[in-house]
């Protein structure tokens, strides 16, 4: 006689049947516990363009990851093989995915231990990616001091040469992209033309403090580099590479520069996706039975970068 494979498992709140590879009680949420079942839970993940809050579990590089690890987190991790090779392959340290809860995000850092992988979970309410860094628009030395002052407060903020903690060099991406979608009334697909396309790069140095709230942005556009004096040049480009020298030759020993952004941008994409937006004007005549319209469409990388900047502060900063 044989036994019938169990394939479900009774939440021990409100008693509903679950799969055995959730994690979380689909019908109210409470964490699934399931004896001899740990190695095949898959934890639930939020999607890179999924604005709920989540957990992100964060990868710390230390020795070379074997292929049994690579496919470990391709499989936690919903990613093929080769995303997850790119982002174990990452110098500094990157998501790895970004779980729907605390009890998931723990329980994949747990799979991931078994392979010898270090991770760290930072929730979305401490990253705080909607809440943008204070944007610098002048810096001024003043002795053991750095003023920044931005376009909004009328006094700068005084930062102590000593307390900047952390330097991220790194790169925005912008891209503007106007279509028009036209559609006629036999023909069930609208079809759609690119009218214009403008995509922009711009260097970006982010500086931290003790706290977030000491986050500060430089852009390379719409910055007074006056704190270069004779150095100051006429390009913002060259600018901006001698204001991050200006910067690494005036903090103290201990602060933590990182410049590998632009190394790990693409691999992090399926974790911390770009922005997407768009904008869409109203259906017009364009011929007989015919109708068009326009739509704006924006998409950016700030808030990763946001992400990924203060992940590191959170790594580099004392305990």
């Amino acid at each position: 006689m044989t036994t019938a494979k169990i394939s479900t498992v009774a939440c021990p709140k409100c008693g509903r049947l679950n799969g055995l590879h959730r994690t979380t009680c689909l019908f109210c949420g409470q964490p699934l516990l399931v004896p001899g079942q740990e190695s095949q839970v898959l934890p639930s993940l939020r999607d890179a363009a999924d604005i709920e809050p989540g957990y992100n579990v964060i990868f710390l590089p230390s020795l070379p990851p074997t292929a049994e690890a690579i496919e470990e987190v391709a499989t936690v991790g919903r990613l093929t093989p080769e995303q997850a090779a790119r982002l174990l392959a990452s110098p500094a340290p990157v998501p790895i995915a970004r779980a729907a809860t605390s009890h998931d995000a723990v329980l994949l850092t747990q799979r991931l231990a078994q392979s010898g992988l270090r991770t760290l979970i930072l929730s979305d309410t401490q990253l705080s990616p909607l809440h943008p860094p204070r944007r610098a628009r002048a810096l001024v030395a003043v002795g053991e001091y750095l003023e920044v002052w931005s376009s909004e407060p009328a006094t700068p903020l005084r930062l102590p040469w000593k307390d900047i903690s952390l330097l991220v060099f790194g790169m925005l991406r912008f891209r503007q992209v106007l279509a028009r979608e036209s559609t006629a009334a036999r023909r069930a697909k609208a079809e759609r033309e690119e009218i214009y396309t403008n995509d922009e790069e711009v260097p970006v140095i982010d500086l931290f403090g003790p706290t977030l709230a000491t986050h500060i942005r430089i852009r390379a556009d719409g910055f007074d580099y006056s704190c270069l004096g004779p150095r100051r040049g006429l390009l913002a480009a060259e600018n901006h590479a001698r204001l991050g020298d200006w910067l690494l030759a005036s903090v103290s020993a201990p602060t933590v520069v990182n410049r590998d952004f632009r190394a790990v941008a693409r691999a992090i994409e399926p974790v911390w996706g770009l922005t997407k937006t768009s904008s869409r004007q109203p259906f017009k005549r364009a011929g007989i039975g015919k109708v068009s319209a326009e739509m704006t469409e924006y998409v950016d990388n700030d808030r990763q970068f946001t992400c990924f900047a203060r992940s590191l502060f959170f790594i580099a900063r004392p305990a």
